[in-house]
This record gives C-alpha cells, structure tokens and sequence, in this order.
C-alpha cells in the first residue's frame, strides 16, 4: 500500500494557473460591463456636474481593463483554492449582490452596517470588531458622500432625517 506523501497531496489540489486566471478574468470583466452599463440607469439632478453614475464608471475601467489583462496574460499561481476559500468567496459574492439590492429600500447606513459586519466576519473578525469597525465604516461613508462630496445616499425610509430637505 502507498502513502501519499504531502508533496503528491498538494499536487493533486493544483490547476493550471491559467484556468483559474482566465475564469476569474471573465467573471471580472462581465462585472465591469454590467456596471458600467447599470451606471447609466441612475437618475441625475439638474445641472448636476458629476452625477452618481461617474463612480462606477470610474471602476468599471481599470476593472475592465484588469480582467482583460488576466484572460490575455494569466498569472504564476499554480495553487488553486481550497473549498474553503471558495466557500469565503461565494459568500462574498452573494453578499454584495444582497447589499446591492437592500440597498435603496431599507438605506445605507442599516444595510451598510449589516453588510460590512458580514464581510469582515467572512475574513476572520470577531463580531464586537465587525460591529465596531462595521458602523465606524458606515457613518464615515454616509459623511463623506452625503456632506463631504454631496451626493445623496438612501435614506432609512421609515426615519425623517433633519437635514434631508423633504
């Protein structure tokens, strides 16, 4: 009977790193075609100089351009993840596609502190640091958009903010 040596188990979880580039590379790509095409659904002020559109166009390109670099000139990884870290990223994934669409009916701030407490909880945090840094990141986020560079944010629907001029 032979044994399987540790050098013979991590060949058997190797991929040619070029599958696993050009996977990720299209995956990537098809994001960024998605978003900058979603980008132009969203409505702007009148006389607005930069809309709410421009952020993720202004993603969409490197992202583009990235991932198309990755289908074209794969990388050196011949390690390919473990179902763990597969696992990790499949969750983060369904994550961001469930943030993105609670994010107008339920607000910002709520689905931002939930998502991000989630995120970091997916990368190894404790739940009193996801917290923590989950509402720290959120309200800064909700400051800088709405009063730093003035683009509205959803509101809580069921809360009357004081400097909401509705």
């Amino acid at each position: 009977m032979s044994e399987v040596g540790p050098a013979q188990a991590q060949e058997e979880l190797r991929r040619p790193a070029p599958v696993g580039d050009r996977l990720a590379g299209a995956v990537l790509l098809i994001v960024a075609v998605g978003a900058w095409w979603h980008s132009h659904s969203f409505v702007t002020g009148f006389m607005q100089p930069v809309g709410p559109g421009a952020f993720p166009r202004l993603v969409a390109v490197p992202l583009a351009l990235l991932s198309a670099y990755l289908i074209l000139r794969p990388g050196f990884n011949e390690r390919w993840p473990d179902r763990a870290a597969l696992g990790r990223q499949l969750a983060v994934i369904v994550l961001l596609v469930i943030y993105a669409s609670l994010l107008e009916p339920l607000g910002f701030v709520p689905v931002t502190v939930v998502g991000s407490v989630l995120l970091l909880r997916l990368f190894g945090a404790a739940w009193r640091q996801g917290l923590i840094y989950g509402v720290a990141l959120a309200l800064g986020l909700y400051a800088l958009f709405e009063f730093g560079l003035g683009m509205p944010l959803p509101d809580v629907p069921w809360l009357t903010l004081p400097w909401a001029g509705e």
